[in-house]
């Protein structure tokens, strides 16, 4: 009678999965673009004067088409709601400001939302977007240690993303502006095309 194999004493066959390795890193460290259409793009929480009039923060609309953003709302530490026929700009910024004003005269922008309530925290923070069905769609949690930029802490840069289209949650997306101020309503490198240049 013919013998019968014993597969339990062999190895396994080794399966090459790396779609599988992927999804392990992704799940791991993040992901590296935003899977939403509007995203925090750039933010001064520790302006070095006037400080919390130059307060801001700047979503920016990754779609090519205008994003009716009526009823969303910036939470977490600050909390602002966008009114009825605002619309996102395809590919463009939107500027919220505790002091719409100042930062109006200060920069020239004629376009500014607020005031925001609450206060942007000099030592790190959270922000959310929310919809007005409260389903949240962006989110960052910035601080001023670890991996995060210490420049933007006090020395009059803003916290700013490296690639608007990447993901808002990973410290090594941002980095801190290359002018004093920052960049509000425009790209955050103007001269990179948006994107900040190869360290």
């Amino acid at each position: 009678m013919p013998s019968v194999p014993s597969f339990a004493a062999r190895e396994p066959i080794p399966v090459r999965k790396p779609w599988l390795a992927l999804a392990l890193s992704v799940a791991m460290v993040g992901p590296l673009f935003a899977d939403t259409t509007l995203v925090f793009n750039e933010i001064l929480y520790h302006p070095v004067t006037a400080e919390p009039d130059r307060e801001w923060i700047e979503p920016y609309n990754q779609m090519a088409v205008d994003l009716d953003v009526s009823g969303w709302r910036v939470s977490g530490d600050v909390d602002f709601t966008f009114p009825p026929n605002t619309r996102a700009p395809g590919q463009a910024y939107l500027v919220v400001a505790l002091n719409p004003s100042a930062l109006q005269a200060a920069t020239g922008l004629s376009n500014v939302f607020g005031p925001f309530t609450g206060r942007l925290s000099n030592n790190g923070g959270t922000l959310e977007l929310l919809n007005p069905d409260g389903r949240r769609l962006d989110r960052v949690r910035f601080g001023a240690d670890g991996d995060w930029p210490v420049t933007p802490d006090g020395s009059g840069v803003s916290l700013a993303k490296r690639d608007r289209d990447s993901a808002s949650e990973r410290a090594g997306n941002w980095t801190a502006s290359a002018q004093m101020d920052g960049t509000p309503g425009q790209d955050n490198f103007p001269s990179s095309g948006g994107a900040s240049p190869p360290a």
